[in-house]
């Protein structure tokens, strides 16, 4: 009567089977068992082979093992290039809080020129301001001919009280819009002849802007 053969172990040869056990373990990362491992890889490996490749791995040093109740447990040593030094560390660290500072003043650079970009931008264009000086030129003409229309009527011709208060009224309205528009124009001036290139004076530039008047505020 033969005798049954028994399930033979599914075992690789010696190099595989440890390469295939410290590879797993490299990768996982984390404490296992022999038994867990020939668990883990599905028998690829019997647990009495894992048991005896992961002590010939601990005295070859490329695994830690420990004493876990009654078992041992292994976990794979990582090569000291894939360990970052304290120094390295330092320096990454002291990298990393010199680009939170860069950063934060290039946000508050970028606050402020958003900032003068609106001011610029609210105050009007030397073209709109030469618009309006000359408008309100020929409104202040219109209104001194009026004026002069009231002031040089015949006695008899007789100019209600409520029709000359308008007309002052008016008159010192845009006596008031003069002088705003004035300020405007000057500081607007002031600003554009401190950067006069070099060679030409400030009458020049007023001149090659097309402005009329005096350039003497």
């Amino acid at each position: 009567m033969s005798q049954k053969k028994g399930k033979a172990d599914k075992k690789p040869c010696n190099d595989d089977g440890a390469a295939l056990i410290l590879d797993y373990l490299r990768k996982q990362n984390r404490p296992y068992s022999a038994i867990d491992i020939s668990s883990n890889l599905h028998n690829k490996v019997t647990k009495a082979y894992a048991a005896k490749a992961l002590r010939e791995l601990h005295q070859n040093k490329e695994v830690e093992g420990r004493v876990a109740g009654k078992q041992t447990v292994y976990h794979a040593l990582q090569d000291s290039s894939d360990e970052a030094t304290t120094g390295v560390i330092a320096n990454l660290d002291e990298e990393i809080k010199q680009l939170e500072e860069n950063l934060t003043t290039l946000k508050n650079n970028e606050k402020n020129a958003r900032a003068e970009l609106v001011t610029i931008r609210s105050k009007p264009l030397l073209s709109e301001l030469r618009q309006d000086i000359d408008r309100l030129e020929k409104e202040k003409d219109s209104m001194l001919a009026r004026l002069d229309e009231f002031h040089g009527r015949d006695s008899s011709v007789q100019v209600s009280p409520k029709e000359q208060a308008e007309v002052e009224r008016e008159w010192k309205r845009w006596q008031k819009q003069v002088i705003v528009r004035r300020r405007i124009c000057r500081d607007m001036w002031m600003k554009c002849s401190e950067v006069v290139s070099e060679g030409m004076t400030r009458e020049e530039l007023w001149e090659s802007l097309g402005l009329e008047g005096d350039c003497k505020w």
